[in-house]
């Protein structure tokens, strides 16, 4: 009981800060952006000019509803970056406990066969 106890807790807790810890994300590049935009002018976060690698960057292939870290249906970005920061830690939570149960699945003990008397 304590063990489940302990795993709804650190599921609640995760979704809490997923969603309030996103509100806080930064909107300057990253470190690999930042290395992609080296060679570019930049102004209000758009390509104004020069050449680097990410010239050649088109739209995400995908696209999809959690493009920069919002939830694009949602006109309201505190809520959904809120959401979208739930949304991922739910979608990893549930492939990584799949991802364990499959695993843990295939790596069963061996039953031992009970020993004959002579």
């Amino acid at each position: 009981m304590k063990r489940t106890k302990f795993l709804v807790a650190g599921v609640l807790v995760t979704l809490v800060l997923a969603g309030f810890v996103s509100l806080f994300a930064s909107a300057s590049p990253d470190g690999l952006e930042s290395v992609l935009l080296t060679g570019c002018d930049t102004a209000d976060g758009e390509i104004a000019g020069g050449t680097c690698v990410l010239q050649a960057a088109g739209d995400h292939e995908i696209g999809g509803a959690f493009a920069d870290y919002g939830m694009s249906f949602l006109d309201n970005d505190v809520l959904g970056a809120s959401l979208a920061g739930i949304l991922g830690a739910l979608f990893t939570l549930a492939a990584a406990t799949g991802l364990f149960w499959l695993l843990a699945r295939g790596k069963k003990a061996p039953q031992a066969e009970p020993a004959e008397h002579a």
